[in-house]
């Protein structure tokens, strides 16, 4: 697959729902589900704090003021949801941002095999999304440099009712480049394409999902009041419902005109002038259907024009079309009625007061609630020898080269790296493969793969040989919050990291790819004698990582490897020391140093740092320089009492430390910082509301900045979180 030229993808998905009318139970439990199923299978149970919205839905909408309703996120802000009001219609907007959207001081080697359209398809698709009582969109967003280089073919995912080379008719909207991939018609459900210049992160967000409030955007707006279009297009249909009904209505008065006019066949009358004035009756619930319909159509042309200058291609017309058609309707309606009402007045029958009206448009089912899907897979995890030594140049040229890597060995078995499922895992890749795949196959063809890859690499890089080190696992994996939950996700993990396959990768200088297969994919595969790798060819390791215990399998891609690896201790300079500058009181310290064990992270005190010198009375210089050698980067917490206590040296240290390696210091602050000087103007992590919410992403970005970095943080799981942690500092 050709490299992409798509910047940072993202997905937005706008549904509406009826409040009112026959829909509308259907409606609100269909958008209720799909709320649940993001809690259950993204772990969005976050409310969007930073909008004051709460993350519970109301429990009747249609009461509530127009405007958001409700909001929900992932701790990570990588997801976001929210639940609107807009008069008539219950609208619910979804988001998926893109994992290298934030800016970094570093690249992450997991951008090599980013996660795109194709993966946000399947996740809104695990979640219900698409079914709608009115209708609904999805947006495909990405930047790009140059839009002709896009293949847009390649990079959508197919559907059954994409138009021939919708591809090639893409047209200008709002300043971005445009697509929708079904033909123009009445489908509740469609799909756009945006592409954005690469300096227009503000304008795109603006014009999909928000422009900092929770307001609906332009084109949500749009969408919203061209659904109203297309559903009362498809309620009206063919027409053939209201010819059948003017038909039976003419064929009943044309009757009972000739009985009337037939003395002998008096006593018919009665019973045929029934019939006629139920039909009529009929027919003028009809006409005030059609009137409702055509007055509410034009409302929405209206709306439709004040939230873009043109209707999109797809809607040209339509609302003309469908408003001159409702006039002919009732035209043609209340000329029916015309007719059967002269008679039944010759007649005297009074009209009965029940009025039926065509019935809706065909309801969309309510998805169910469903847990993630649990599905048999192979996946790996593979990390770069010395990756974070490497200068910033010589990182993007490995991030190219590894996912160039990537997409060839999957290729070696017939896969597309759109059909896995990756996440990130910091400085490495973590793929998770179809479960079509299965282990027997999986496993030979993913080592020998790599190795193969690998060495054809370096036989073109001789100036910079890359180095891998790569686990293997299998067993029932469910899609989480930031990725994949489970057993397998951190055996393979802790498999990754473990300083007995560091240890190889010391010991062994001459091997370029060292990998871990767990134990249990080793027994299904190699022990059961399936063919392509021999035990011969694999050494049992002991892994012992935090809480973990267990064993895999190392093999070396055919280097001879000593026995002495069975039980390895710990390799020095894994660079998980890190020296933590803190003012003297106890707290924040302790949360913080609990944060960082938790992430398996070691951290330093000043102490330990100044010991390190080997000098009794250091410059701060020195013990800093001794902090930076230790590892990657420098921790400074700061609250307010840090600036105004005259004991506290963390203020001096902080200062030092940024004018030594600024990109190597990350400072986090505990509610607001005034005076702080220089200081105050450095982007921080920062503490800034008392809520468990605001806790969780506190330490949620500390991870995330410590990764980039270039720490080895785990985060495997969510056993490191704690939204108690930093409670009561504010």
């Amino acid at each position: 697959m050709a490299a992409s030229n798509l910047v940072e993808p993202e997905f937005v998905a706008h549904l509406f729902a009826p409040l009112d009318g026959p829909d509308a139970a259907a409606g609100l439990a269909g958008v209720r589900t799909l709320w649940e199923n993001c809690r259950r299978q993204l772990g969005m149970t976050q409310p969007i704090v930073e909008a004051d919205l709460p993350g519970e839905l109301p429990d009747d909408p249609a009461s509530s003021p127009d405007g958001a309703l409700a909001g929900l996120q992932d701790p990570a802000v990588g997801y976001q949801a929210i639940a609107r009001r807009e008069h008539d219609i219950l609208n619910f907007s979804f988001a998926i941002a893109a994992p290298g959207a934030a800016p970094r001081a570093r690249p992450r080697l997991a951008a090599a095999a980013p996660p795109g359209w194709y993966e946000f398809t399947r996740w809104w698709g695990n979640l219900g999304g698409g079914a709608a009582a009115l209708g609904g969109a999805v947006v495909y967003l990405a930047k790009t440099g140059d839009v002709t280089a896009v293949d847009l073919r390649a990079e959508v995912p197919r559907q059954d009712d994409d138009a021939d080379s919708w591809w090639e008719h893409g047209y200008p909207l709002h300043g971005f480049a445009a697509w929708e991939t079904a033909a123009a018609g009445v489908h509740p459900n469609r799909r756009l394409v945006l592409l954005a210049g690469l300096d227009q992160d503000v304008e795109i967000s603006r014009f999909t999902w928000s422009d900092g409030g929770t307001a609906l955007p332009p084109i949500g707006r749009y969408l919203m009041h061209a659904a109203k279009l297309r559903y009362f297009a498809r309620v009206l249909g063919d027409g053939r419902a209201l010819a059948r009904l003017r038909e039976l209505t003419n064929g009943r008065a044309d009757e009972l005109a000739e009985l009337l006019r037939d003395p002998e066949r008096e006593g018919e009358v009665p019973e045929r002038a029934a019939g006629l004035t139920a039909a009529e009756a009929e027919v003028v619930g009809s006409i005030r259907a059609l009137r409702q319909m055509r007055e509410s159509a034009d409302i929405a042309r209206s709306n439709m024009a004040r939230s873009l200058p043109e209707a999109l291609p797809g809607d040209a017309g339509l609302a003309d079309w469908l408003i001159d058609q409702l006039g002919r309707d009732t035209a043609l309606m209340a000329a029916t009625r015309e007719q059967a009402e002269s008679i039944r007045l010759i007649l005297g029958t009074p009209l009965p007061p029940v009025l039926r009206t065509p019935p809706p448009a065909q309801r969309a089912p309510v998805p169910p609630v469903t847990e993630a899907p649990v599905e048999h897979r192979v996946a790996f995890n593979v990390d770069v020898v010395s990756y974070s030594s490497r200068s910033t140049p010589m990182q993007e040229a490995v991030q190219q080269r590894l996912g160039g890597m990537v997409e060839r060995v999957l290729a070696g078995l017939g896969l597309e790296l759109n059909q896995t499922d990756r996440q990130d895992s910091g400085d490495g890749v973590i793929a998770v493969l179809p479960a079509s795949v299965s282990s027997q196959v999986a496993l030979p063809q993913l080592l020998h793969g790599w190795r193969a890859q690998l060495a054809a690499d370096n036989a073109g890089h001789p100036e910079d040989r890359i180095r891998l080190r790569l686990s293997v696992g299998s067993g029932q994996f469910r899609v989480g919050a930031t990725g994949f939950l489970g057993q397998p996700i951190i055996r393979i993990g802790r498999v990754l990291d473990s300083a007995a396959l560091r240890g190889v990768v010391v010991e062994h200088p001459d091997a370029d790819l060292v990998v871990g297969v767990a134990d249990r994919l080793y027994e299904d595969v190699v022990g059961e004698g399936y063919p392509g790798l021999g035990p011969e060819e694999f050494e049992l390791l002991h892994i012992s990582v935090k809480s973990y215990r267990g064993q895999a399998w190392l093999w070396a891609g055919g280097v001879a490897l000593s026995s002495s690896t069975g039980n390895r201790g710990p390799v020095p300079g894994t660079a998980r020391d890190i020296l933590v500058i803190h003012g003297p009181g106890p707290r924040p310290r302790k949360d913080v140093v609990e944060l960082l064990r938790a992430m398996d992270l070691r951290p330093l005190d000043w102490e330990e740092a100044v010991k390190g010198t080997g000098k009794l009375a250091p410059r701060t210089d020195e013990v800093l320089d001794e902090g930076f050698a230790a590892g990657p980067g420098i921790l400074v917490v700061l609250t307010p009492e840090d600036l105004n206590d005259g004991e506290s040296h963390a203020r001096a240290r902080a200062v030092r430390a940024l004018e030594r390696q600024p990109d190597r210091t990350l400072l986090a602050q505990i509610g607001r910082l005034d005076g702080a000087g220089d200081l105050g103007r450095r982007d921080t992590v920062r503490l800034s509301a008392d809520t468990e919410a605001a806790r969780i992403l506190f330490q949620y970005r500390i991870a995330q900045r410590l990764r980039n970095v270039g720490y080895p943080v785990d985060t495997v799981g969510d056993g490191w979180l704690d939204g108690g942690r930093f409670g009561g500092l504010l």
